[in-house]
């Protein structure tokens, strides 16, 4: 098992349904991945926000994503390759 640090942003396309959000796909140097699992999903708060942090399954890769609510935007934080 592989884990590569990234620290990007990332562009996502979520479901906002029930007051829940599912990131469906997000965009990442330049290339579509689809989220085919949400293997887990947790809330951090502080620091004049709040992060939404998600663990996401695109094929035999698991990614994981956040978004921050102070810096409105998406990043991609790890991606862990079998």
């Amino acid at each position: 098992m592989n884990i590569e640090q990234i620290g990007e942003p990332i562009r996502v396309l979520a479901v906002f349904s029930g007051g829940c959000i599912k990131p469906l796909r997000f965009n990442w140097a330049g290339r579509t991945y689809t989220v085919s699992r949400v293997n887990a999903r947790w809330t951090d708060r502080g620091g004049g926000g709040y992060c939404l942090h998600y663990s996401v399954q695109v094929g035999e890769e698991t990614y994981y994503i956040h978004f921050s609510s102070a810096e409105v935007q998406w990043r991609l934080d790890q991606v862990i390759v079998s």
